[in-house]
């Protein structure tokens, strides 16, 4: 019931494309580095703003953001940010074969398209790559002996640093061992809720590209004009708007695609399924509440016509902005001590498998089944090798009807009047999450391969249809063992709204991992409560230096928070 009333509420705020719309919505990104190493990984942490006359406050509009890394006017790399509250989180490998450059890294949302120009955020990001010569345009060699001052980070003092409402603390006067525990002190002196991203990181000699703050970005949104534009693009309020279209196939001839329904459903879920009814070019809109990670999805069309063949594509939901172009990259010959340690650092972390010890959190989700349901674990029964016996003989929720060469499997249920019967209405059949139409591959599945089953007997509502009554087969693989499908149905890989994650140092105490970590700890979405100081625990690595810490935020109002501090690892 729940997605059929946002799919009414969509449907109620596109309709009013003519009325003027007055929020705003801006983005800005934090990142746990400045320069990065063909290798590492890059960790995002995400600010969604909305400006409404003139005032500026964390975004409730959109619920994912999209990230491209660019140059040269294309794409090295794409990600989508789930987003709540206006705030999301992001992280990717660096690719190996990414050429030295100044990269220059975008992000949007789809809400923000009915402005024009796009308003994307940007900033610039200088990337090494020391395993290959490759290199941008406008990458230069300093050919001069020289082992002059480096244009980077420099530190002229070590222990507490102040500004912008938080206390940074670091015991034992900003000195700390190799490989040990050491504690942090934040302390909110704002009297106000925020929310950062914190992060620590190794000093360096290498350079740093010249990126709006903060603070520079909120005062120009609360500055900047009152422009009214019509709504083109919905808001996409609980996810991703998957959109698409519906491609004829196999001879079938085009013309008039409206009125199709189309299912969209993620394997190995509980009822992660979509459905959208196409317009007269074929076009479809899936209204998800974002799918996470890399998935495989299921696209089926219910064709009017049996004898009719389609298939859908996805659209690219990246828009690729042309950016301008960025500063110049100079290489020195004193960048070689730094790039060669950092090199070291991730070749030895990439060949042990230390670079994969992060935390990763699964959001919570509202997957379609819910309410009573019955479960048979059918290694509890006989195991039969016919699946119309296993329903005989033991399912009593379930019986099958068959006319002529079709079959329908009905769930019993039971209506508000308390009276059980067995519904001739639509039963909706899936095994391990994908719909299956034709009941009959459901009577011919082998039983063997399903681990369990699964009977709910509300009504359930998806889109513009209803079912009385679901029956979800689970396999053992979860990888719908044996399940063929037919021309109308498409299976793509996709790509999904990334899970929120951070580096704590977690994994490296037991010793068997080497760790020459550049960043050494990453929390990218840290809440902090009026006048709350806030401990945090920093493993460090095997590598002595300076590092940094880094706390960069927004209160829930709009006002940025900032602030650094140094100590020292011997």
């Amino acid at each position: 019931m729940k997605r059929l009333l946002y799919t009414i509420l969509f449907i109620a705020i596109a309709s009013v494309q003519l009325k003027g719309v007055s929020a705003k919505e801006r983005v800005y990104l934090t990142l746990d580095k400045q320069t990065y190493i063909a290798g590492e990984r890059i960790w995002i942490s995400g600010f969604s703003f909305k400006s409404e006359d003139g005032r500026v406050s964390l975004s409730d509009i959109s619920s994912v953001m999209y990230i491209e890394l660019i140059a040269e006017n294309r794409a090295f790399f794409t990600l989508k940010m789930a987003l709540k509250e206006g705030r999301g989180s992001a992280s990717t490998v660096i690719p190996l074969n990414l050429p030295t450059g100044i990269y220059t890294l975008v992000a949007y949302t789809s809400y923000m398209q009915n402005e024009e120009p796009l308003p994307y955020y940007s900033r610039e990001i200088p990337v090494f790559n020391t395993i290959t010569t490759e290199r941008l345009q406008g990458v230069k060699a300093d050919t001069s002996a020289s082992e002059g001052s480096a244009d980077g980070i420099r530190f002229k003092s070590q222990g507490p640093a102040y500004a912008n409402g938080v206390q940074i603390n670091i015991p034992n006067g900003g000195v700390a061992k190799r490989e040990s525990i050491t504690e942090v002190e934040l302390s909110n002196l704002t009297g106000k809720d925020f929310s950062a991203s914190i992060s620590v990181y190794k000093t360096d000699n290498l350079p740093v590209a010249l990126n709006y703050s903060m603070n520079d970005l909120v005062k120009k949104y609360s500055e900047e004009l009152h422009i009214e534009s019509n709504l083109k693009y919905i808001p996409e309020f609980e996810g991703e708007v998957i959109k698409g279209k519906i491609v004829p196939a196999n001879g079938t001839r085009g013309g008039d695609l409206s009125g199709m329904n189309v299912f969209l459903s993620v394997p190995g879920g509980d009822g992660e399924i979509y459905t959208s009814v196409s317009n007269s070019k074929g076009e479809v809109s899936f209204f998800t509440e974002n799918i996470f990670g890399r998935r495989e999805c299921v696209l089926e069309v219910i064709p009017k016509d049996s004898t009719e063949k389609y298939t859908v594509e996805l659209d690219d939901p990246f828009l690729h902005p042309v950016v301008k172009l960025p500063e110049q990259l100079t290489l020195r010959r004193d960048f070689t001590k730094t790039l060669e340690e950092r090199s070291f650092g991730v070749q030895i972390m990439r060949n042990y498998g230390s670079d994969t010890l992060f935390e990763s959190e699964v959001p919570l989700h509202n997957p379609l089944l819910g309410g009573k349901k019955r479960i048979y674990n059918l290694d509890d029964y006989t195991r039969f090798p016919v699946m119309e016996e296993v329903i005989i003989e033991y399912v009593t929720e379930l019986r099958y009807r068959k006319s002529g060469k079709s079959a329908q499997i009905l769930v019993r249920w039971e209506d508000s009047f308390n009276s059980v019967a067995y519904s001739r209405d639509n039963t909706l059949v899936l095994i391990d999450g994908i719909p299956v139409f034709n009941h009959n591959k459901i009577l011919e599945y082998d039983p063997l391969k399903v681990k369990s089953l699964s009977i709910f007997g509300d009504r359930y509502y998806i889109g513009n249809l209803s079912y009385t009554g679901i029956a979800s087969f689970k396999t053992y693989t979860g990888k719908y063992q044996g399940l063929t499908f037919d021309k109308n149905v498409r299976i793509v890989d996709f790509d999904g709204a990334q899970l929120v994650s951070g580096l704590s140092g977690r994994g490296f105490e037991s010793g068997l991992y080497p760790d020459y970590r550049n960043t050494i700890y990453w929390e990218p979405l840290s809440k902090f409560t009026k006048s709350e100081t806030k401990k945090i625990l920093i493993r460090t690595p095997s590598i002595p230096g300076n590092y940094i810490v880094v706390t960069e935020g927004v209160s829930y109002d709009g006002t940025p928070v900032y602030a650094t501090g140094i100590f020292t690892i011997e």
